[in-house]
């Protein structure tokens, strides 16, 4: 397929369809223009039909041949003998579109041409952990189904393909998945949708956060335990739920079906962390209490609740300061979408006291629209508003869970072809975020695979033997 670096250059051909349209007109007017001659011949024939005048189209045919020129077109090349596919095997390429094909079956289908013209090829699977198969044909690793599945909760593409050129040094590389890993010399081929999803995005034994990654609101059941209730989630929002903790184990479900089933069911066995509560506040051990954390001492502690301002070193456990001095109250106007201790925080409008700065190399995570910061991190530190201010906030319980995630088990993560449920040493979920916003469309990559060689120098060989054709009809009128 031929393609142009500078296709706005094309809009100069308009200039000789002008030219034909001065030239072909009744009674052409005299203008100061190359072609003149070819005017003031056609003007002095009057009204009569005229001829074919070869000398204008051989001029008109060069001016095209020196556009398409200057507008680089360029076509690519024959495709590399051998080559290195890495597939992304995350959770989102099993998402399925309105006609239920899924983005995996969508890269088999974009990778098939590119494997039947390699001799030599290795294909990669990356999820949770990289598999290669090859060298071999393209065709014989078409064949194989395995590498082409997919629901990992996330793909490690830099070790798959670090893996694909040490199994094929020097072949190009070739990623097919929905999410372009921006690495400079591997190429990308896209499968990304527009699918509508909502999934659950975080479980403890009594808080859940859902996503809707979709463009319009979504109304729907979230099941806890075997009990229903209603849910409204705004698009590209979160939504909250708590309830009271009772079992070990816990399975969450949400109603109706969209683009990702991974993100539909949601597990929990019980894994909590221990905090030191060293305030005296009943909205903050409720909470804790919700989040599934257990009370101890400090000597046994995995993390701290203090209250005060921050001291000017790092405390040596994951520590959350509640402020006890304040600067008056502001408006939130700006939270960092990208810091994983505000992830799913709406915290956006809502007034908070403005705690006194802390000392030392503490970043500010939400700010008021004057610069100052509301909310500060630093590592596993979080340092807060007042707690009888904040515990009046939606986002209180979802700051408070997104500080102890790192402390709770983790649950087991999914690899390819398998699917959420319980399993001897706890249990199995995809909570992602990233995989639950499925990526959108971006397009494709292909300079590191697939050179493109340019017409330019062709097309402008071509203007120029025209124009010598031209020139000698010109000799030959006058001679």
């Amino acid at each position: 397929m031929v393609t142009f670096e500078r296709p706005e250059l094309l809009l100069l051909g308009l200039l000789l369809g002008w030219v034909y349209w001065i030239y072909a007109r009744q009674r052409p007017p005299l203008v100061p223009a190359a072609g003149v001659w070819l005017l003031q011949k056609g003007g002095a024939r009057g009204r009569h039909r005229r001829r074919l005048d070869l000398r204008l189209a051989l001029l008109l045919l060069a001016g095209a041949f020196t556009v398409l020129a200057l507008a680089g077109p360029s076509r690519p090349q024959d495709r590399p003998g051998e080559l290195v596919v890495v597939v992304d095997a995350s959770a989102s390429m099993a998402a399925r579109d309105a006609a239920g094909k899924s983005r995996m079956e969508r890269a088999r289908e974009r990778a098939r041409p590119w494997l039947q013209a390699a001799e030599r090829a290795v294909v990669v699977r990356a999820g949770v952990e990289v598999r290669a198969w090859g060298p071999a044909s393209g065709e014989a690793l078409l064949a194989r189904a395995e590498p082409w599945t997919a629901g990992a909760s996330s793909a490690k593409l830099e070790a798959a393909i670090q893996e694909g050129r040490r199994l094929l040094p020097g072949a190009p590389v070739l990623v097919v998945g929905d999410a372009d890993p921006g690495i400079e010399g591997v190429a990308f081929l896209e499968v990304a949708g527009n699918e509508a999803n909502v999934g659950i995005t975080a479980l403890t034994g009594g808080f859940a956060a859902v996503y809707n990654a979709g463009p319009t609101p979504w109304q729907g059941e979230l099941t806890v335990g075997g009990a229903r209730r209603s849910l409204s989630v705004p698009p590209g929002r979160f939504a909250t739920a708590t309830f009271e903790r009772g079992a070990a184990r816990l399975e969450v479900a949400l109603s109706g079906d969209d683009a990702l089933a991974l993100d539909q069911r949601a597990f929990w066995r019980e894994g909590r962390p221990r905090v030191a509560l060293e305030l005296e506040d009943e909205a903050v051990a409720r909470a804790l209490a919700v989040l599934g954390a257990q009370r101890t001492r400090r000597a046994a502690a995995d993390a701290r609740v203090v209250a005060g301002t921050p001291p000017h070193e790092p405390a040596a456990l994951p520590t959350l300061y509640f402020a006890t001095e304040t600067q008056g109250e502001a408006l939130v106007s700006d939270v960092d979408p990208t810091h994983p201790l505000t992830r799913g925080a709406e915290l956006q409008g809502q007034r908070l006291p403005v705690p006194a700065p802390p000392p030392g190399g503490w970043r500010a995570i939400v700010h008021a629209a004057d610069g100052r910061g509301l909310v500060y991190a630093r590592g596993g530190e979080l340092y807060l508003p007042p707690a009888q201010a904040l515990a009046q906030q939606p986002a209180f319980i979802v700051l408070l869970y997104n500080w102890l995630e790192p402390l709770r088990a983790k649950p087991a993560p999914l690899r390819a072809g398998e699917r959420p449920g319980f399993t001897p040493a706890g249990a199995r979920s995809l909570l992602s975020y990233a995989e639950t916003n499925l990526p959108r469309p971006r397009g494709d990559r292909l300079d590191g695979v697939l050179d493109r060689r340019s017409l330019a120098p062709w097309l402008a060989l071509l203007a120029a033997l025209v124009l010598v054709g031209a020139d000698r009809l010109r000799r030959q009128a006058v001679g």
